[in-house]
């Protein structure tokens, strides 16, 4: 059996609460009190769905007890009743929330569809609130099964980054601790150029592995003591291109082959693999150019020994609008961020 839905009548005369608790005794479980505090602490103990208010009563009125309502369970419909309709009246009965008001005498028949259209909209709010209250639970499990697959790909994503820059240091021994070095200068110095804040994370760990391609390339070579030759040289070019096809089935880090293919290219043209030239250049990988010729002039390489800061400051200098983007180079050499770079590292032994 349907529970019935609960009025209370609050009138500090008898006669019109009577009057009420018969017409709606058979339809609903009715309350009657005689003042606003008696309904208040009914209100506070009880779930009520509508509740009938005389506006002229003795202590708190009306439309006093209208306010305490709505503060208290704004979901409880409230119908006045007054003796004195007008405009007012109803203004204030809507202002401070009013279902309706009942003009007395009351008609039996207004009593009864007031009091109906009272139930069936908060019913529909209730039904409303726990609809909502059913998302928000919903909701609330998707951010932690969003949060959970994030962490998950962040895991996997930086799984998979240590395993290519492994991959990469079993080939060449030199990129030990130099792809590091790389990407902790190329984040320092994007940061300075004013690149946004997250995009710095996906280059960073671009220049992490931005050698990758080295795995497809020829041990023998890429251990060579001394200066490659043409045909060396040539195999070795070929990096950038390996590492951007190795990388391009990875998903998620498609990012990266910008980095990864164009780091080689250089401002006027003349690098490789595609000779793209100035802005064409992705900035990230002028980027990373940078900090890749910076820390191998800093580092002894096989064929030479490791080059002293003035040196490297003639050779950024030499070849700013050449090999690298100019305004990358000037901020390195303006902005003292060489000196701080070396300073982080103790280049002095640091071995190729």
């Amino acid at each position: 059996m349907e529970e019935k839905n609960s009025i209370l009548v609050v009138d500090d005369e008898m006669g019109p609460r009577e009057a009420l608790r018969m017409i709606l005794k058979n339809r609903y479980e009715v309350v009657t009190v005689d003042n606003g505090e008696h309904a208040m602490g009914h209100i506070h103990e009880k779930d009520f769905d509508v509740v009938i208010v005389d506006i002229k009563m003795a202590g708190m009125d009306g439309l006093q007890l209208l306010r305490r309502i709505k503060e208290a369970r704004p979901d409880i419909e409230v119908v006045l009743m007054t003796a004195y309709a007008s405009i007012e009246t109803a203004k204030s009965a809507l202002r401070y929330g009013a279902l309706d008001y009942l003009i007395k005498p009351f008609d039996h028949r207004d009593v009864i569809d007031i009091v109906e259209k009272g139930a069936v909209k908060r019913k529909e709010h209730l039904r409303t609130r726990e609809e909502i209250k059913r998302l928000h639970i919903a909701t609330t499990e998707l951010s932690k099964e969003v949060e959970a697959a994030k962490r998950s790909i962040e895991s996997h994503y930086a799984s998979t980054v240590k395993a290519l820059l492994a991959a990469i240091d079993a080939k060449d021994q030199y990129t030990r601790g130099h792809s590091e070095r790389v990407s902790r200068f190329s984040a320092f110095l994007a940061e300075k150029i004013g690149i946004p804040h997250d995009k710095i994370l996906a280059l960073e760990q671009a220049a992490l592995i931005h050698d990758i391609g080295k795995i497809g390339v020829e041990g023998n070579i890429l251990k060579k003591q001394g200066v490659l030759d043409l045909t060396e040289f040539e195999e070795i070019k070929k990096h950038p291109s390996i590492g951007a096809r190795i990388i391009a089935s990875v998903d998620f880090l498609q990012e990266m082959i910008p980095v990864i293919l164009c780091h080689h290219e250089r401002f006027d043209g003349t690098g490789f693999p595609e000779r793209l030239k100035g802005a064409g250049i992705p900035l990230s990988a002028r980027v990373v150019a940078v900090a890749d010729a910076v820390d191998a002039m800093l580092c002894d390489r096989p064929y030479r020994s490791a080059l002293a800061l003035e040196h490297v400051r003639e050779e950024l200098s030499q070849m700013g609008g050449r090999q690298f983007d100019p305004e990358i180079v000037s901020v390195v050499l303006t902005g003292g961020l060489l000196e701080c770079y070396s300073g982080i590292f103790d280049y002095q032994h640091i071995g190729g």
